[in-house]
């Protein structure tokens, strides 16, 4: 259904000079039957503080299939659905989904505690849409179903019909008095705050030149009139709907007036109507331009689909549809109003900006007509605008999330993009750092000033251990099983075991001095040296390991900087193995270790670190020469180190302050590790192997369990 072009009554006292206002509506349709329709809002996604809801770093698949519950589940959001056949082809229309409506929905925003000022030709005021709302009005404005639709497409709640912002207020205005109703309108919406003006009518056959201007602003009333919108588009966001001539080849004053006057720009938005072809994921064609183009407009121009069912003036539970540009503006209001509630520390001209730069202009037919710098003050951020389609089509979810790079305030005054804020802990360190900033949110901020709350805990990463199963794999598999089965236990030979890299044993001639060297990757590389001594069957190893951590045992490590450790032990064991029968190993390590830190981390200690194992087994137990060992240890671990973190901690309500947030470097709970390993010779030239190992608090984390089984078969040829 093509829009048309109503003009709407005038007043008389409308200087009768100037060309007629005109409602920029498009055809309108009967009125439909309320229908009660409940729908109970499911949890939101995850996260905590005041914006947990707000913030995702991408498009989570909660976040997505909570969208769909309103989608699917709300008779409100689907009275929005229909078709238009356009050129043959049937194309789905939902203003509400295709301005991603249903995302801000789904957590929780409504536009509570904000203001939209609506100016049009008349409001049924009583309407179910607008009760429990705190609502003014200025002049008087008649009962028309344009400005009651427009409204409710705003603002409306009811059992029927749902609007982009159904918890915000009102201030009813008219448009069709004379210039003072349209100045009180402007004044009132300046003083009760309003975010947005909507404006979802224009001058007719007034364009923007100078003679347009003139035959509007000439007169001592028209410039009062201006002067009030210059001082509310100082603080708020004037709307105006665009023409609905689709073939229009120059812009109308009202929507293109910042090409005039140019203060005006920042607090100034124009709106189209347009069909888009859309899934869940974007925009991805325009099935049908209905409205004009953007043109002289275009720097601060959108695009919505402006087919909607919304408030009529019959009675006040009366609906019908209807399509135009004066029903897409409003969605813009509605999306300020949105933003507000989800960015309270943004001014309206912010929120404009987010708008902007949230547009979705990816898809076919958006042909650039240049780019626009968003950001008021230092730094760019530039978007793309058509003369056509302005920035692209409203985008609702996109304002939501982060634009551009996110960044945090440090306590020395720079800011640092949290991607390279971001570092990781050493498995020594299991889950302490995470502990630590448990329950603490970080304020972060986006390129266009968006302020969010980050659980602090997700800037550190844990260095997962690989699972049981392969390090049991990498760790038995190496082994020659001949050997392994009938040498001597040497229970230094894995003192590099945690780390990268491979390890070469060395030994002097008579055994006694043994040596350990780790030939690691990058910043890896250690050496290990001990003293044997021994009295009878017993032995005792005396020893000294030295070690450089690039992060993955010890250390942190962080992009960009300097991390790891350096690592000293003093190593020792005591052994009883006469390569016979029964036998049994105690060893261990206690060191120190020096941390380097990333640009998150400050004022580390020294790190004590230590480690533990007892092995216990016997020889020729169920065949001859087979081996029996039972295993007890706890690996490497962190038991005392402190460090701090001076952070933006957010206080709620978008506040933040710069604090030092303790971290703590010791695991609460270490990791346990039983094994039980069986080897036997098969033939002179084959040898088996295998071995149960079960975990808890695996990799140094409270609760985190694991176990594996392997069994090994070898032949020598």
């Amino acid at each position: 259904m093509q829009p048309q072009t109503h003009k709407a009554r005038r007043q008389s006292s409308l200087m009768a000079s100037l060309c007629c206002v005109a409602l920029l509506a498009g055809c309108g349709g009967g009125e439909e039957d309320a229908s009660d329709g409940t729908f109970t809002i499911t949890p939101g996604p995850g996260g905590s503080g005041i914006f947990a809801s707000y913030y995702m770093a991408t498009i989570t698949r909660n976040w997505r299939l909570a969208a769909a519950s309103f989608r699917d589940n709300s008779p409100r959001f689907q009275l929005q659905n229909g078709t238009f056949n356009i050129n043959g082809q049937q194309v789905f229309s939902n203003p509400l989904h295709s301005s991603r409506v249903d995302y801000a929905h789904a957590v929780g925003l409504t536009g509570a505690g904000q203001v939209i000022s609506i100016v049009d030709d008349g409001f049924r005021t009583t309407h179910e849409a607008f009760a429990g709302k705190s609502n003014s009005i200025t002049g008087s404005p008649a009962i028309e179903d344009h400005g009651t639709m427009v409204a409710s497409i705003a603002a409306g709640n009811s059992p029927y019909m749902v609007g982009v912002a159904p918890g915000a207020n009102l201030a009813f205005g008219n448009a069709f008095g004379n210039f003072q109703d349209l100045t009180a309108a402007a004044v009132d919406a300046r003083q009760r705050g309003a975010v947005a003006q909507n404006n979802s009518w224009g001058f007719s056959n007034t364009f923007i030149n100078q003679t347009g201007y003139n035959a509007i602003f000439g007169s001592a009333p028209g410039q009062a009139w201006l002067s009030a919108l210059k001082d509310y588009a100082a603080e708020g966001v004037v709307v105006f709907a665009i023409s609905n001539n689709q073939s229009a080849t120059l812009a109308g004053l009202m929507e293109a007036l910042p090409v005039i006057e140019t203060t005006l720009e920042p607090g100034w938005l124009a709106v189209g109507n347009a069909v888009p072809v859309f899934d869940d994921n974007g925009v991805s064609a325009v099935a049908f331009r209905a409205s004009a183009p953007c043109l002289e407009a275009a720097r601060w121009c959108l695009m919505a689909d402006g087919y909607w069912t919304a408030a009529t003036a019959a009675t006040n539970t009366s609906y019908g549809s209807s399509t135009g540009s004066s029903f897409a503006a409003p969605q813009v209001s509605g999306a300020l109003a949105l933003l507000a509630q989800a960015f309270p520390a943004l001014t309206p001209h912010q929120l404009r900006a987010r708008l902007l730069a949230s547009a979705d202009n990816t898809f076919t037919g958006f042909t650039s007509a240049g780019t626009m710098d968003l950001l008021d003050g230092p730094g760019t951020f530039l978007h793309a605008f058509s003369n056509e389609f302005g920035h692209g089509f409203l985008d609702i979810r996109a304002a939501l999330l982060p634009i551009g790079p996110v960044t945090l305030a440090l306590a020395d005054g720079d800011t640092i993009e949290t991607k390279d804020f971001s570092f990781s802990t050493g498995g020594a360190m299991g889950d302490a750092v995470t502990l630590s900033l448990d329950g603490i949110d970080l304020s972060v901020s986006d390129a266009l000033g968006g302020g969010f709350e980050v659980a602090a805990k997700s800037f550190a990463t844990e260095v997962a251990p690989v699972s049981l199963a392969t390090a049991v794999a990498s760790r038995t598999l190496g082994k020659d099983f001949a050997t392994a089965r009938i040498a001597p236990l040497n229970p230094l030979a894995d003192t590099f075991a945690a780390h990268p890299g491979q390890t070469l044993d060395l030994a002097g001639p008579e055994g006694r001095v043994k040596a350990a060297v780790l030939i690691g990757s990058g910043d890896d590389y250690g050496l290990a040296l001990s003293q044997t001594v021994t009295d009878g069957d017993l032995q005792l190893d005396l020893g000294v390991k030295l070690a450089r951590d690039s992060g993955s045992v010890m250390g942190f490590s962080g992009q960009g900087d300097t991390g790891g450790a350096d690592m000293a032990a003093l190593t020792v064991a005591l052994t009883n193995d006469t390569g016979s029968g029964g036998f049994f190993a105690l060893s261990g390590e206690m060191g120190l270790a020096d941390l380097g830190a990333p640009r998150a981390i400050s004022d580390v200690s020294l790190a004590r670190f230590n480690s533990l194992s007892l092995d216990i087994g016997s020889r020729n137990v169920f065949a001859r020469d087979d081996r029996l060992t039972l295993g007890l240890s706890m690996p490497v671990a962190v038991t005392s180190g402190a460090a701090s973190m001076m952070v933006p901690v957010a206080l709620g309500d978008g506040l933040s302050e710069v604090r030092s947030i303790d971290v703590n470097l010791a695991p609460q709970e270490r990791q346990m590790e039983l094994s039980i390993s069986y080897q036997m010779p098969m033939g002179e030239r084959s040898e088996m192997l295998f071995e149960v190992v079960h975990a808890e608090n695996y990799g140094n984390r409270a609760g985190v369990s694991d176990s594996a089984a392997m069994i090994g078969i070898k032949w020598s040829f």
